[in-house]
């Protein structure tokens, strides 16, 4: 009799238990079909992109727990890893700023500790970014061997930004000293997986992210092709798409080269953009994003040479200009 009631009381429990799976399962399908076809357009056409780091920083990991019940939400993964990614940027940015100001004011300890505060930002934003790339392997394929089949429109961007993940987890990676230990050859297998995609389609980025890799790892580039024209054209097309990711990669690209003068001539050009294409404003955290990638960078090279980052509404100015006074502020204004 015993023996029997143990039995009962197992069947019982598998019973509910595969019943508990159901549940997460179709609860899993649902939030996920959600995030498909409403969150993510959602956060896309978003002007606010804090609001947006807020949202793929909490839904991460709880929109792709659900890989442990359904289908792995790797595309998802994709753009929210990327998203994320690019959260910690921003934080790694401000502690580069704080170490630009220490070395200003000639304080060596707050500016060791900044360094150190940005690489460690900076290691994270690598392993965010990396694992959004290998979303994108699981998702379609490993870029570099033969192109994906493309089902949609939506395919093809999502292969785009697994790209921006790659690079982006690579550049990441060089900056914080190697803490992410990103493999190198991704950098090569991103350049030959760019050419799966329209540059003209996709606002120039693919095409700068191919100069970008020519750039950075000299000699593999072909021998019909300039790496910085192809910047310079690829820079074009997203101008006159209203959309400016080429335009960001351009000036990493410049400034991990030592390239300031260059540096400065694509944040004056950005600066002069008109308002992204109506067709695109689907896409307008991508271009809210790239604004804040620029005013970063035009905030390090004014911190660098002033003590202090960009003054307002003068993105696109410089300390140096002759041409043209630049605003400062009297510091009896503030007391």
């Amino acid at each position: 009799m015993k023996r029997k009631n143990i039995l009962l009381f197992l069947l019982i429990l598998s019973f509910f238990l595969n019943g508990c799976t159901a549940v997460y399962k179709g609860t899993g399908n649902v939030m996920l079909g959600y995030a498909k076809d409403e969150g993510v357009p959602y956060m896309l056409a978003s002007d606010d992109v804090a609001l947006g780091c807020s949202m793929a920083e909490a839904f991460t990991p709880f929109l792709l727990s659900f890989s442990r019940v359904t289908s792995p939400p790797d595309q998802l993964a994709i753009l929210f890893y990327l998203v994320a990614g690019s959260c910690t940027e921003f934080r790694a940015q401000e502690q580069e700023l704080r170490y630009l100001r220490a070395i200003y004011a000639k304080n060596s300890i707050e500016a060791q500790d900044a360094r150190i505060a940005q690489q460690r930002l900076l290691g994270l934003a690598a392993r965010r970014q990396l694992t959004g790339y290998y979303a994108l392997v699981s998702a379609m394929s490993e870029p570099g061997g033969e192109c994906p089949v493309f089902a949609s429109d939506n395919d093809e961007f999502y292969w785009m930004l697994g790209l921006l993940d790659g690079i982006q987890a690579i550049i990441n990676d060089i900056a914080s000293g190697g803490s992410a230990e990103v493999p190198m050859d991704i950098a090569a297998k991103v350049g030959r997986g760019a050419v799966c995609l329209d540059n003209e389609e996709w606002w120039g980025v693919p095409a700068a992210i191919q100069a970008a890799i020519w750039i950075a790892i000299p000699g593999n580039e072909p021998v019909d092709k300039v790496p910085r024209q192809v910047l310079q054209q690829s820079m074009k097309i997203g101008e006159e798409q209203g959309m400016h990711i080429a335009h960001v990669l351009a000036a990493h690209v410049y400034l991990g080269q030592g390239d300031t003068e260059e540096v400065k001539q694509i944040i004056r050009r950005y600066a002069k953009l008109s308002k992204p294409a109506a067709e695109n404003q689907e896409y307008e955290v991508l271009n809210r994003v790239s604004s804040l990638q620029i005013q970063a960078i035009s905030d390090s090279l004014w911190t660098e040479a002033m003590g202090k980052r960009t003054p307002l509404g003068k993105v696109g100015t410089f300390w140096d200009d002759s041409s043209k006074a630049v605003d400062t502020i009297d510091i009896d204004e503030l007391l």
